[in-house]
């Protein structure tokens, strides 16, 4: 059985996170096409074109926010999960992404290694 290709968007300023999630992302099973944004200006301008499967995204982002693009994909009703991955994970961030549609919200320090696990869970579904 052939599996489809995977499209997943990460909006993160560190090259740690990049490389870490690629290494976890290996073992999903599907062929990934994996896009780097460091800024969420250039995050919005390739959600156009790219159409991402999962966006992964930290709102501790320099000049604005990951909770902008959280919101822009949700107010155009984009058909893409979001799962925010952060270190800024008090109950005032938890609470803004869940009330802005954000369908995962995880700790960048200690939970990094479930994006897999929800990436999976979510494609067999």
């Amino acid at each position: 059985m052939k599996t489809r290709n995977l499209k997943i968007l990460l909006v993160d300023y560190s090259i740690f996170t990049a490389c870490r999630l690629q290494e976890l992302l290996g073992g999903a099973g599907n062929q990934i096409i994996f896009k780097i944004s460091t800024d969420i200006d250039n995050a919005l301008s390739v959600m156009d074109t790219f159409q991402p499967d999962f966006v992964i995204v930290e709102i501790g982002m320099p000049e604005k926010s990951g909770i902008e693009l959280l919101k822009y994909i949700k107010e155009n009703k984009l058909l893409t999960k979001v799962i925010v991955l952060t270190h800024f994970t008090i109950s005032s961030y938890r609470n803004e992404c869940e009330k802005f549609g954000a369908d995962y919200f995880l700790d960048k320090s200690d939970e990094m290694e479930n994006v897999l696990s929800i990436i999976k869970n979510c494609v067999a579904a």
